[in-house]
């Protein structure tokens, strides 16, 4: 008599969830790491396992849809953009290089949801109005406070100055940013009930609000003459705070407070949340450091200190975003089933389709759709 060939993957107990699960390296329901029952898996990051959950990359963080293998021309084209602002400083073609710096992020970060097909044809219609609405009211709050800012610099008005430049301002460009999102999130929430869809919605319109608003500003010297005047260092470290840091702080503020409206109203295991990943932090860590960076650019006059200010601000949201996605995909609500084989998107390699690969532990969730194997519920 012939043997019985196996129905199906080697099973295992997973020790954090008492799941029955495909034997390797990670839970496939919960994402628990399962040589050492934990849960919290800090070593390997939930949308690129490869990497620790606490590490600055900004590709990995800003773009969590894209696999490892694709991050690389990403990386180089950020690194050859900065590049590429430089010799036009160092040239002092200063108005070209501010339109440069002011676009490399958010061009950037079109490419991706273009490269890696995050979304089929329909949702590209919803993140094209998410960042056009972001870029109306940039352009509109732009508009508005430097219309302010200027009468109250003519006055000597330093007080109301103070209060509205660097009080009001950051706190209205943040309720601006999140306008869209929170509006999708009403009208059309429960047709992309993914944290990561947040976090993405929320990421286009930040960059759409901060390459309006910073192109309105500083059109100026967009359309003022080639060759400009001034020392290159200088103009360096502005571009630096105005094209790019600015670009990274909106974006992670507005997208860890998307991602955690998502998670809250689909987070099925709301039990295993941690704190980082709720509605009120998330508000309270945007508006705090909107907020707090707002008075000390204000303040502060000195060009090397808020260059080194907003960069400080820049890493450290960078890393607490990585914390919310990391959370976000591990709390996020699945159903518990073992789906048919298929290549997960992030290691290539052939396991059964879970919420987790069993091999590398990246989370289904942070591929793009069009390249996610389905399960029967899917």
């Amino acid at each position: 008599m012939s043997e019985e060939q196996p129905l199906g993957p080697a099973l295992m107990l997973c020790p954090h969830c008492d799941s029955t699960v495909p034997q390797g390296h990670f839970c496939g329901h919960c994402g628990a790491h399962l040589s050492t029952a934990d849960p919290s898996r800090r070593h390997a990051f939930a949308a690129m396992p490869n990497e620790p959950v606490v590490h600055f990359n900004v590709i990995s963080t800003l773009f969590p849809h894209l696999p490892h293998r694709r991050g690389g021309p990403f990386r180089w084209a950020l690194v050859a953009g900065a590049v590429f602002v430089l010799l036009l400083v160092t040239l002092s073609l200063y108005a070209p290089a501010t339109a440069a710096a002011t676009a490399l992020l958010p061009a950037l970060y079109l490419l991706y949801l273009y490269e890696v097909e995050v979304y089929d044809e329909e949702p590209w219609l919803l993140i094209g109005a998410t960042v056009l609405a972001g870029a109306v009211l940039g352009y509109i709050y732009a508009t508005l406070l430097g219309s302010a800012s200027s009468q109250f610099q003519i006055t000597g008005d330093n007080g109301t100055n103070f209060l509205v430049s660097a009080v009001g301002s950051p706190i209205v460009a943040q309720i601006l940013m999140l306008a869209g999102p929170v509006l999708l999130f009403l009208i059309r929430g429960r047709s992309y009930r993914e944290p990561l869809d947040g976090l993405t919605f929320g990421a286009a319109s930040a960059l759409g609000f901060s390459l309006a608003s910073e192109l309105t500003s500083l059109w100026p010297i967009i359309t003022g003459p080639l060759l400009g005047s001034g020392q290159p260092v200088d103009w360096a470290l502005r571009l630096l705070r105005l094209g790019i840091l600015v670009s990274l702080v909106n974006a992670s503020t507005t997208a860890v407070v998307a991602a955690a409206l998502w998670l809250h109203r689909y987070d099925l295991k709301r039990s295993q949340r941690t704190w980082e990943v709720s509605v009120p932090v998330t508000v309270l860590v945007a508006f705090g450091v909107q907020l707090v960076l707002g008075m000390l650019t204000f303040v502060v006059p000195e060009l090397v200190a808020q260059v080194l200010v907003w960069a400080l601000a820049a890493v450290a949201l960078m890393l607490y975003m990585r914390q919310v996605i990391h959370q976000a995909l591990l709390a996020e609500g699945s159903l518990h089933e073992i789906g048919p084989d298929s290549q997960c998107p992030e290691c290539h390699r052939i396991v059964p389709t879970m919420a987790f690969c069993p091999n590398c532990g990246a989370a289904r969730a942070a591929a793009p759709r069009s390249s996610r194997p389905r399960t029967a519920a899917t």
